[in-house]
């Protein structure tokens, strides 16, 4: 399934078509996915469902969907959480709320319960950090990061400066996710000059697949590169041809010697267990590795002399990283 909570109309005021037909042309594009994937539009503005169910209706190839697009308009919030507990297969959750009213850790971790579910929801960094010293908004903000939680970032934020503050409160966040036993990646977007956040895409994941695909995406995505390493953000002021002259590896490099010192893992192993909250992706791994191989840093097997011509990292490699004295 996919399960779009806060869905809209469909289109913007300009006539731009909005996630809901975009995510239901890539369905009917898909031979796979129209066979497999019900879709489900959800907003408590009944006159955006009427709205969206006629764009709907007038979608080229809709009739050849296995199961037609199902249109609720419940209000999101704890009320919700029975109702996805009945859901009983793997679906992408969508969460774009106006702030993050609605959204809440509770409702994150009943949502990603099922063996592969993931939740997608943007982060309204502004919103949050607006309202933290707002007594008004002390509910949703509860609600969001649950009440100890809240209380806590209401007093370290207190004294911090901007950037400061919005360390703190992704920090949070991520480890509010991070109890719930999930991984957590985030895709920024700012502001057209560059100078400050606008929100975050956040995915939460109990599944590593999942977020490593949500990783390759946002660096697809991302505006602007440090030599190899994908800036997992979304710049509008970034030049998106202008690169640094260095790879941007080092750091991957040394913390992978630190980590894994003593140990004998395959790429993908390393990846995996590495790469959550960083920048880097699957081919920035093996990059790194290849070239700790060329210093001598780490042994890997089968050793590159004897390798199939082509394959410069097989993926059943065994990399062996020394001992730290």
């Amino acid at each position: 399934m996919y399960v779009d909570l806060f869905c809209g109309p469909g289109r913007y005021k300009d006539g731009t078509v909005s996630t809901p037909l975009l995510v239901l042309d890539h369905v009917i594009d898909s031979s796979k996915l129209r066979s497999v994937t019900q879709l489900l539009f959800n907003d408590q503005n009944p006159g955006f469902i009427d709205a969206l169910k006629s764009e709907v209706a007038k979608v080229p190839g809709v009739e050849t969907l296995r199961y037609r697009p199902a249109f609720r308009t419940e209000s999101i919030g704890r009320d919700i959480i029975p109702r996805i507990e009945r859901i009983t297969v793997p679906t992408l959750f969508f969460a774009d709320p106006w702030g993050y009213a609605g959204v809440s850790l509770d409702l994150i971790e009943t949502a990603i319960r099922h063996w592969g579910s993931d939740f997608l929801f943007f982060f309204n960094y502004n919103r949050i950090n607006m309202n933290l010293g707002c007594e008004a908004m002390n509910e949703p903000i509860n609600e969001f990061f649950s009440i100890s939680r809240a209380e806590r970032l209401r007093t370290l934020v207190a004294s911090l400066r901007p950037a400061q503050r919005e360390e703190a409160i992704l920090k949070e966040m991520q480890s509010a996710i991070k109890d719930l036993g999930a991984r957590v990646g985030k895709f920024t977007y700012r502001s057209r000059s560059g100078a400050r956040t606008t929100h975050h895409l956040i995915c939460v994941s109990k599944h590593r697949e999942g977020m490593a695909l949500f990783k390759e995406i946002s660096a697809k995505e991302s505006t602007s590169f440090e030599g190899v390493v994908p800036s997992l953000e979304y710049d509008p002021s970034a030049n998106p041809n202008q690169s640094t002259l260095f790879s941007g590896l080092e750091p991957l490099e040394e913390d992978l010697l630190i980590t894994f010192a003593g140990k004998v893992l395959s790429p993908e192993e390393i990846y995996h267990d590495h790469h959550t909250g960083k920048p880097y992706i699957l081919r920035n791994y093996r990059q790194a590795l290849l070239h700790l191989e060329e210093t001598g840093a780490v042994s890997i097997d089968p050793p590159r002399a004897s390798r199939v011509a082509g394959e410069r990292l097989p993926p059943d490699a065994r990399v062996t990283f020394k001992r730290t004295s």
